[in-house]
């Protein structure tokens, strides 16, 4: 688990939820379907590219890495969550550029970063619901600890990216917030 339990509160009005989950899409799914209904989620609906919404306010979902997860907020949010993989290595080329360079520097080069970058790229894309080049979409301007500001550079919108390392089992979860 995280070092603070689900359901957690990341910053004032952002609430996470979220538990391991395994099986198939069909079941990770329901799973999140049904951790939704325990947790009294507001209704959603889509955007026409598919990007869920609230009436009041902005929400993201994930699952992967055997774990479902929802986040909602009254600003603009985004929420991924992966294991970390050999087969990131293989799609390297695909997401990290030369722009990733700060949190290479900060985390290392190794599979893990990759899994954190890919989980960062993703949540940065559902705030957005588009528009997030993988490659060169985000500018890192800071890295402190599990966090990082990254600049959007088509939107040129600035986001608060955080990190949390989930166990049993082990997993990445990045949440990505529009700064006002």
């Amino acid at each position: 688990m995280p070092d603070t339990p689900f359901p957690m509160t990341l910053a004032e009005g952002v609430t996470l939820i979220g538990e391991p989950c395994g099986g198939a899409l069909i079941a990770q799914r329901a799973a999140l379907n049904a951790l939704l209904a325990r947790h009294n989620w507001p209704k959603m609906r889509q955007l026409a590219n598919g990007k869920p919404i609230l009436d009041k306010g902005h929400c993201s979902l994930s699952h992967g890495g055997g774990w479902v997860t929802a986040a909602r907020s009254p600003l603009p949010i985004g929420v991924d969550v992966e294991a970390s993989a050999e087969r990131l290595h293989n799609a390297r080329r695909r997401f990290v550029g030369p722009a990733d360079q700060p949190i290479l520097d900060h985390f290392g080069d190794n599979t893990e970063t990759l899994c954190r970058l890919w989980t960062a790229k993703e949540a940065a894309f559902k705030v957005f619901g588009e528009g997030v080049d993988f490659l060169t979409g985000l500018q890192w301007d800071a890295v402190e600890g599990e966090r990082a500001r990254a600049t959007a550079t088509v939107q040129q919108q600035t986001l608060t990216v955080a990190w949390h390392h989930l166990a049993e089992p082990a997993a990445w979860l990045a949440t990505a917030v529009a700064n006002t």
